[in-house]
């Protein structure tokens, strides 16, 4: 007997798995808690650019607001309820635009990318919502003494 669609639920490809869990349908024995789910550090960096390298980067019926202050965001989450506990770090890469559209305008971040080190949000957020999300290895929140430490390996070499 052919399996059929449970009506309200999300699925994914291949469907035959049954409807997905993730960040938009959290199972029920996840025992979700919003009050301590997810832990999250977030550190970030703004810098002035010209506004020509922004506007290339940007789709039509957009423009850029105030100055072209890029924004990098740094996200470590820890103890996600839909991820049973598990953990992902994130790298947002935005700057303030606008939307112009035939009857509504918006005023917001432009999210240009966003890098992270999981599979399950970056499919769940491209596909179910658009995000422009993309894998990437990015090395953990370290504390070293009293101060938040990022490291990468780059040719065997430890870069601080």
């Amino acid at each position: 007997m052919p399996y059929q669609f449970e009506r309200g639920r999300i699925y994914r490809m291949p469907t035959h798995f049954g409807p997905a869990p993730g960040a938009r349908q959290i199972p029920a024995e996840a025992n979700a808690d919003s009050t301590r789910s997810p832990r999250k550090t977030l550190i970030s960096a703004s810098f002035l650019t010209e506004a020509l390298a922004l506007e290339r980067h940007i789709p039509d019926r957009f423009t850029l607001v105030g100055d072209p202050v890029v924004t990098v965001e740094f996200h470590y989450m820890t103890d996600i309820d839909w991820l049973a506990g598990r953990g992902y770090t994130m790298i947002h890469v935005w700057w303030p635009a606008m939307f112009k559209g035939a009857r509504d305008q918006v005023v917001g971040r432009f999210l240009a990318v966003m890098w992270e080190n999981l599979a399950d949000p970056i499919i769940s957020g491209r596909g179910e919502i658009g995000q422009p999300k993309l894998y990437a290895e990015i090395p953990e929140l370290r504390r070293v003494e009293r101060r938040l430490s990022l490291s990468s390996v780059v040719d065997g070499i430890q870069i601080p």
